[in-house]
């Protein structure tokens, strides 16, 4: 049971598990506008956001390979909340991973075998870039466990804190669009409410 919760946190860590439950689009923090009371003396110059260092170009393949994963996202979640093994589960691996007969094996070990579910997926809140190239992009997103609730085998798992966490995950372009690589880093880090 022990190695099924961890391998359960490890994955909802990972940010394998899946989507932006409802009407989630990822959302940025909107640029800093100077108030209508501000007086002509007073000039402010706006913070600059994470976007403002790349291209148009490269911020419309940020976008494609952001929507595809956010895609990935919502069919597993929908998979990790019955956890069953279906004739869909093995073309959802194929269609939006790089290596998908290791996280199916992952997915039947963790949620078919195991008995974990994703019965409230937790919450993307936001996405932003790190690195933006022709055929790879890597982003961070920002998963919100505060109302998140998964149990394994009918028991409810505990989420230890940070409640908000931050992770990094590599797609790259391939002849059939987006797909993941992974995920870049792997130790838990707290992330804000609002993108950087």
């Amino acid at each position: 049971m022990k190695r099924i919760l961890i391998a359960v946190t490890a994955l909802a860590l990972a940010g394998t598990l899946s989507g932006c439950g409802g009407d989630d689009e990822p959302k940025v923090d909107p640029r800093p506008t100077q108030s209508a009371s501000s007086s002509a003396s007073e000039t402010s110059t706006p913070e600059p956001t994470w976007d403002d260092k790349y291209s148009p170009a490269q911020l419309k393949r940020y976008r494609a390979a952001r929507d595809r994963w956010l895609e990935f996202w919502e069919a597993y979640t929908a998979a990790a909340r019955t956890g069953a093994d279906t004739p869909g589960l093995k073309a959802m691996f194929e269609k939006y991973s790089l290596s998908p007969l290791g996280e199916r094996s992952e997915f039947l070990d963790t949620y078919v075998r195991g008995g974990a579910r994703m019965e409230v997926p937790p919450k993307v809140l936001w996405t932003s870039a790190s690195k933006i190239g022709r055929t790879t992009v890597i982003f961070n997103y920002c998963l919100d466990y505060t109302d998140a609730r998964i149990t394994t085998n009918g028991q409810v798992t505990q989420i230890s804190d940070p409640s908000r966490r931050l992770i990094e995950v590599q797609m790259e372009k391939t002849s059939e669009g987006w797909k993941k690589r992974g995920y870049v880093n792997s130790g838990v880090k707290a992330c804000t409410p609002t993108a950087p």
